[in-house]
């Protein structure tokens, strides 16, 4: 059953995601959208529904008006009247036409049908392969909440909240940050009824398909063989990590967090900005400028950078990263005039949107987020100087020495902290290797003669530069530079593509085939070398291996609140467990702080109203946060990330750890535990996070309980209970009244 229940929570989300991501706009958008090709058609609806979604509920917020009833009004209101009007259209159309034009209409109709299935069967290989690599990405990535049920991130709480907030009508209620993403589940809550507490869980795992989909629509911009980005796809979905890093980012991927729900935007701006200077028109000639203004990919391209802003300020950032590097090898086109204004003014206007429900909060007197702070001030680099194990010298520099540097020894240190730790000297040397013959190429392609490898290495220039400007941001803590983007968060998507870099071979070898083979054997060829790919990972040892949630709660805990929210009334409970039960239950009943509980329990003036009290105990206590590095099949990853992880990240979180599954690190309640004084460490969270505090406090609550239970068997029993979680249920008589060694 409790199989069931999470896979029918999955299905869900899934469906309210692509209902709402994708079925919502393009029907109220069926006007605009009827004639777009697919490319458009995606990417319009997964930045233009963010940018309204995002509008929409933070400018009701504004004028305080925010309620779940407006809501429903307003998106399907518009939903409804568009299905109308798309009705009225058909009814008119067919009413309208004499036998003849129905007939003609109903030859319309099959002709599109006719003609979309050829369309298919002409890229059938195409679509298959990446229909396969985005399930089995999405299955990798969703994988863990299957495994363990509870949030595999701690700031999932922060978000929850914030998103709480927004059910209360309040926006920003911890400060001003961007909040499309927290506006979009609420959207799926108020809309559709879904959980905020299993969208958090499992929208990410579902929504990595879009991140997927958009690197590839960018590759093939960059590629000149159609099949290679579908090669660079599954190289990153099949390669083993070979640093913390690299886990620890590919991790978050699999985390509904702001920045990893924006990732895709990058790719989106990138890839309209280089469709727009190259297809907007030629640069030579008297055209209109407002044509130049009037251009779908520069439409798109706002559309992605006001998206971008509105889901998370880092992702801007590295958008401009990206965008950047195509930007360099168009320079002549982005300083013509024709260009340059539409692009500032496409620019100027995505913030225009973006800022303007921040401006109006910061207006209003709420200030910014304390986490904008913390990302000026980590811009330093000194959390990561420090948490680096080795430096070039064998000892880390002080940090006024690394702005003395020379230019070769900053060279040194990218290539030493930067490729040779992300990826090993061998598969360093080797990309290097990869990446100078490859601007060698390009280099000689420039001739007149060699026009046709010139058309093969148009895009491969940009790729290059981005991996060099990835490389230098991520090493820039080490070389005297500001540390832009912090906590190895820019690098899920500059591991892409550097692994993009490194399929460019096969691009130029696919590409020279096809002067002398057949499409078709081309294709086929090209599908086989993506499962040579999955294959020769798997038979040489470099599969890539699975991630972990951080361990908080005990699935049985997860069970037992869904069974309660499932089985009493709302509101007339109350569950007695640490903060983590605090957010599953937060819409439906009450919680109460297992510590508080303890500390106040045998006072006479403590008192709980609720009907129903659940009082949560871990017989053996979590090592709170532990690294859970999942178990599952071999064909979809292999155990191996463990101790590659836990060797750096061990220094960063001295109080925790890392196991594999199914071990758990876990002590075990007593009753000497129990007669121990709770540790003070100044701040209420450290009673739950540090091992021996929390062995003490669930020791405490376990004996008070058995106690209880001894004295009063009629008003306390046992509702759920295994070897290492007990439920106790006690139905209270209007207050708390029984107290533990009395009456």
């Amino acid at each position: 059953m409790e199989d069931w229940y999470w896979t029918i929570e999955y299905c869900k989300v899934l469906f309210g995601y692509l209902f709402f991501m994708f079925l919502w706009p393009s029907v109220v958008f069926h006007t605009h959208l009827k004639n777009k090709e697919k490319t458009y058609h995606f990417c319009f609806c997964v930045t233009v529904q963010i940018i309204i979604v995002n509008t929409v509920i933070l400018t009701l917020g504004l004028f305080h008006i925010l309620n779940t009833t407006l809501v429903i009004l307003l998106f399907y209101g518009a939903f409804l009247a568009a299905l109308f009007h798309i009705a009225i259209q058909f009814v008119k159309k067919a009413k309208g036409s004499n036998r003849q034009g129905k007939l003609r209409l109903w030859h319309s109709a099959v002709f599109w049908i006719k003609e979309s299935i050829w369309k298919f069967r002409e890229k059938a290989g195409e679509y298959t392969v990446l229909i396969i690599l985005l399930v089995f990405g999405m299955m990798y990535f969703s994988y863990g909440a299957f495994q363990l049920h509870s949030y595999g991130f701690g700031d999932l709480y922060v978000h929850h909240e914030w998103i709480y907030g927004l059910m209360e009508g309040n926006i920003f209620s911890a400060g001003v940050y961007p909040e499309a993403m927290h506006c979009f589940i609420y959207c799926l809550d108020a809309l559709l009824g879904i959980r905020v507490y299993s969208s958090l869980l499992f929208l990410q795992g579902i929504h990595i398909a879009v991140l997927f989909i958009s690197a590839y629509l960018l590759m093939r911009e960059i590629f000149h063989w159609r099949y290679s980005p579908l090669l660079a796809l599954a190289l990153f979905l099949t390669l083993d990590l070979l640093s913390a890093d690299h886990v620890y980012s590919i991790y978050r991927l699999q985390i509904t967090l702001p920045l990893e729900f924006s990732l895709y935007t990058q790719f989106l701006c990138a890839l309209f900005l280089l469709r727009y200077l190259k297809n907007a028109g030629p640069i030579k000639g008297k055209g209109k400028l407002s044509g130049y203004y009037r251009d779908e990919n520069l439409f798109l391209f706002l559309m992605s950078v006001a998206a971008s802003i509105m889901l998370h300020f880092y992702c801007t950032i590295m958008a401009f990263v990206l965008c950047i590097s195509f930007a360099v090898f168009k320079l002549d086109r982005i300083f013509s005039k024709k260009y340059l204004f539409p692009l500032i003014s496409a620019v100027l206007c995505a913030c225009v949107i973006a800022v303007i429900p921040m401006a109006g909060a910061l207006a209003s007197g709420i200030p910014f987020n304390y986490s904008i702070s913390w990302a000026i001030h980590s811009m330093d680099g000194e959390e990561t100087r420090e948490l680096e194990e080795n430096s070039p010298s064998g000892e880390l520099p002080e940090k006024k020495e690394t702005f003395q540097i020379l230019p070769f020894e900053k060279l040194e240190t990218i290539y030493k902290k930067g490729y040779c730790s992300l990826y090993g000297s061998t598969r360093a040397n080797m990309i290097l290797c990869i990446t100078g013959a490859v601007i060698v190429l390009c280099l000689i392609s420039r001739k007149k003669s060699l026009k046709w490898l010139r058309d093969i290495c148009e895009g491969y220039p940009p790729l290059i530069l981005f991996t060099f400007l990835f490389m230098l941001i991520y090493t820039s803590p080490y070389i005297g530079l500001p540390e832009i983007i912090s906590d190895s968060r820019f690098c899920s998507v500059g591991h892409m593509m550097i692994l993009a870099a490194a399929i460019i071979p096969m691009d130029i070898l696919f590409s020279l085939l096809t002067r002398w083979l057949h499409d078709m054997l081309l294709q086929i060829l090209s599908v086989f070398s993506v499962m040579g790919i999955y294959a020769l990972t798997i038979f040489t040892g470099h599969f890539h291996g699975y991630l972990f949630f951080e361990l908080t709660r005990y699935n049985s805990a997860v069970e037992v609140t869904n069974s309660i929210i499932d089985t009493f009334p709302e509101k007339s409970y109350v569950l007695i467990a640490p903060t983590d039960e605090l957010y599953p239950i937060i819409k439906y009943g009450w919680h109460e702080e297992l510590l508080s509980f303890v500390e106040n329990s045998n006072y006479e003036n403590y008192a709980l109203l609720p009907e129903h009290v659940f009082i949560y105990v871990e017989k053996k206590p979590l090592l709170y946060a532990q690294a859970y590095f999942f178990e599952g099949p071999s064909w979809l990853a292999q155990e191996k990330y463990k101790d590659i992880y836990w060797d750096k990240y061990s220094k960063k979180y001295p109080y925790t750890g890392a196991v594999q599954a199914p071990d758990i690190t876990a002590s075990q309640v007593s009753e000497t535990e129990a007669q121990k004084e709770l540790i003070n460490y100044g701040n209420q969270w450290l009673f739950y996070t540090r091992f021996e505090n929390r062995t003490i406090l669930e020791s405490k609550a376990y004996h008070w309980c058995q106690r209880f239970m001894k004295l009063h068997p009629s008003k306390m029993e046992v509702y759920y209970e295994d070897d290492a979680f007990v439920c106790y249920y006690l139905r209270n008589d209007g207050i708390f009244q029984y107290r533990s060694g009395t009456e």
